[in-house]
């Protein structure tokens, strides 16, 4: 087995680390203190990213989430390792962006440029208030009135949703009983949001989200997105899907199938956040003088200096074997992705918990970037399931049909 990345994968994290370095680093302690991004500041990241090819537009995404899914996982892992409440702004609008290229011609006129330009942004929108983990309980309805879903609802902890163009939708359709996902142009159809405040990911912008009677075209369901795409080979060749993802497509539900890729980069960049930890409480090690020595010299230093490693590399290595398992479509994807999500978080909240330790009275301060690196851990436990419902899917997947612990 291969280790290494290739060449291309070298050059692509290479230049997203300056990028990150140059534009982010200097200031990611300080901003992120001042709360979400803005709408304005969102574009500018997003047009930043862009310059490094990685974008959502319908070329940039394929490069980087299906020509090479090791891509994304080494842009989850950096982002991670410098700021991860960038990541979001990536991750929770990629879903609905690949699906802006199928929808009805309507909203492709008002989101496609937004999308060639990196002026879009998105939200992911299905946890409700009375169903968190329990998608099969959503309360928020989609009623087939002629051409269009009218769509009511409130939605919860909905990354983005102040600041998007559109939002990808979880609903019960009335008309099937089945619940689906629906493109919502907030143009077209305007949600309203209330802003919520959270221990980490502080400029990432989380909301509340209220849809009353929001308007959307059929042509905007899943389902019918997809068959439009299957119909369609030159369709196809426009979604950022990999032929692994593709393959898992025909073996899971669409929906499990499109989460396996971001829960594997959230463990991904759970480790980046680990890794950044860690690098600190080294160099502090190196440093700090106590009792006449180094503090790298005493016993127990080590001893979680090596923990923390273990964590991290194990991690890692959780983390790019569930993005290869995705590659290649292979039966196992799921499980890993579940795996990599939890294990990275919770190694993170370890790793970071550790490295504030090592430092002692100078890790609590909120003047070091240690309390932020354990805040963005603790989060990456919860969001894109949590690590409970994560360990059941995990178990599901080992034990097989008629195991399901959560129905």
């Amino acid at each position: 087995m291969d280790f290494e990345f290739t060449q291309e994968e070298k050059m692509f994290r290479d230049s997203l680390r300056e990028l990150l370095q140059k534009e982010f680093a200097p200031i990611a302690d300080e901003r992120d203190k001042k709360g979400p991004f803005t709408k304005a500041e969102a574009i500018d990241i997003m047009k930043k990213f862009k310059k490094v090819g990685i974008g959502l537009d319908p070329e940039s995404a394929k490069a980087v989430f299906a020509e090479d899914p090791i891509m994304f996982g080494i842009m989850a892992e950096e982002v991670g390792k410098v700021w991860a409440s960038i990541l979001p702004l990536f991750g929770m609008s990629s879903i609905p962006a690949m699906f802006v290229p199928l929808a009805s011609d309507e909203t492709q006129d008002r989101l496609m440029p937004k999308l060639e330009r990196a002026e879009f942004i998105g939200c992911f929108a299905e946890t409700e208030p009375e169903a968190g983990c329990d998608t099969s309980n959503l309360k928020t309805t989609a009623k087939l009135e002629g051409d269009y879903y009218i769509i009511n609802g409130n939605k919860t902890w909905i990354s983005n949703a102040s600041i998007a163009d559109a939002a990808f939708v979880g609903a019960k359709d009335l008309t099937t009983g089945a619940e689906s996902f629906f493109l919502v142009d907030r143009e077209a159809s305007p949600f309203e949001t209330n802003a919520l405040h959270k221990i980490g990911w502080k400029a990432s912008p989380t909301d509340e989200m209220f849809l009353v009677d929001c308007k959307v075209p059929k042509e905007n369901e899943m389902n019918t997105m997809m068959g439009k795409a299957m119909s369609d080979p030159k369709l196809m060749e426009l979604l950022p899907l990999s032929e692994g993802m593709t393959r898992l497509f025909s073996q899971m539900a669409p929906f499990t199938a499109l989460m396996t890729l971001p829960r594997a980069g959230m463990g991904l960049t759970s480790i980046g956040i680990a890794e950044a930890a860690f690098e600190a409480a080294v160099k502090y090690a190196k440093e700090r003088v106590q009792f006449g020595k180094p503090l790298g010299k005493f016993q127990l230093i080590q001893e979680m200096l090596y923990n923390m490693s273990v964590l991290i590399e194990t991690g890692r290595l959780l983390g790019y074997k569930a993005i290869d398992a995705i590659a290649k479509g292979s039966p196992e994807a799921r499980r890993l992705s579940a795996t990599a999500k939890v294990y990275g978080g919770e190694a993170a909240v370890k790793v970071t918990y550790d490295a504030i330790q090592i430092h002692g009275g100078l890790g609590l301060s909120d003047e070091m970037p240690l309390e932020r690196y354990y805040r963005d851990a603790r989060m990456m436990t919860i969001p894109d399931g949590t690590s409970e419902i994560m360990k059941l899917i995990t178990g599901y997947t080992i034990l097989g049909k008629g195991f399901a612990a959560y129905t």
